[in-house]
């Protein structure tokens, strides 16, 4: 035994080869149903490394389920999703985020709805890392975007015993289950003041936001006003959104007041703004008077949100189509979450 293993306390399995290794991986169900890569203990002490993190490091717990995850864990299932060590710090400030409390990890993973878990990256680390926010930056293409995302999911299925049809109860679940990851177009943004900067961090200051999104709500209009656009998005989350009185048994009840949406603003709309010299905070606002007003009919219906600040603005995307998506909540609350200076580069 090498003293990399010594250091390392998972189980440890031996394939005679990398073919041997797949067709193990999933007889044990330790795969989302793609290929992994196989976690050699030299592997998995680099990215341990990469995040400064002993292998017994606690990152959090599900204790309902009494699963502990620790930064081994993490990081076998990092390396299994593809990641290069340098994207371990972002998946371990992803993971911490998933378990906290209001993450909800339990019954965000574990729910009949099948929600997705988005991660929003801010801040340095999306250069540094190739984290797509442009053209295409929800899709396929994009190592980082899709390792990063896949690797929380593989630690949710894997460690925190979310498998499909055990304690994955999801009817119909979705393909965002697969990998959910972004960053914010901050350059492309500006002047508008990024994400984590209004959550309270710093410019040089990297975080990942994690967010259980039960579905997406495309929002295309062709307003030339910044009120056309809004009025053409309140129109959608009014009959599409979510809903005072949805979630009085679950949602309301645990969330209260921070229930949140998650909205990512294209560039066409994103110009729109800028043009008329609107502000995150006036779309906020403007919104939240209009999506929280009495309802007036049966296909027209208040949502619940408590303050304008609990719609979060974003930016992100290619052109092509004026469009804006929107994240709507599941049973956890948007968490923001610090990458440490000096680990991920």
């Amino acid at each position: 035994m090498t003293a990399t293993q010594e250091l390392l306390r998972g189980e440890s399995q031996t394939f005679s080869t990398h073919a041997d290794f797949l067709a193990g991986a999933y007889e044990r169900g330790w795969t989302d149903g793609l290929p992994v890569v196989a976690p050699d203990p030299e592997t998995v002490m680099q990215f341990l490394d990469a995040a400064g993190l002993r292998p017994d490091e606690v990152l959090g717990s599900v204790p309902t389920r009494e699963v502990t995850v620790t930064a081994e864990a993490a990081a076998t299932n990092a390396v299994m999703a593809g990641c290069l060590p340098e994207y371990f710090p972002v998946v371990v400030a992803a993971v911490r985020a998933h378990l906290s409390l209001l993450g909800n990890s339990h019954c965000t993973t574990a729910s009949l709805a099948g929600p997705s878990h988005a991660l929003i990256v801010n801040g340095p680390v999306r250069h540094e890392l190739g984290i797509a926010s442009g053209q295409g930056c929800l899709g396929p293409g994009f190592r980082a975007n899709a390792t990063i995302g896949r690797a929380l999911r593989l630690v949710i299925r894997n460690v925190c015993k979310s498998v499909p049809g055990v304690l994955d109860r999801a009817i119909f679940s979705t393909p965002a289950r697969y990998s959910f990851c972004f960053g914010e177009d901050e350059e492309m943004g500006a002047p508008w003041t990024p994400m984590h900067q209004q959550l309270g961090f710093t410019s040089e200051d990297s975080t990942v936001t994690m967010f259980s999104a039960w579905g997406t709500l495309e929002s295309n209009s062709v307003a030339r006003s910044a009120e056309g656009i809004l009025d053409d998005l309140v129109a959608d989350l009014r009959w599409k959104g979510f809903w005072k009185g949805l979630g009085d048994t679950a949602d309301d009840v645990f969330l209260g007041d921070e229930l949140a949406f998650i909205v990512v603003v294209g560039p066409e709309h994103r110009q729109v703004f800028h043009e008329h010299g609107w502000s995150k905070e006036m779309i906020q606002e403007y919104t939240f008077d209009r999506i929280t007003a009495p309802t007036t009919g049966p296909r027209d219906r208040a949502c619940a949100i408590s303050a304008p600040e609990r719609m979060l603005v974003t930016t992100a995307g290619g052109t092509g189509i004026p469009e804006t998506q929107v994240l709507l909540p599941h049973l956890g609350a948007p968490v923001t979450t610090l990458i440490p200076k000096g680990v991920a580069r």
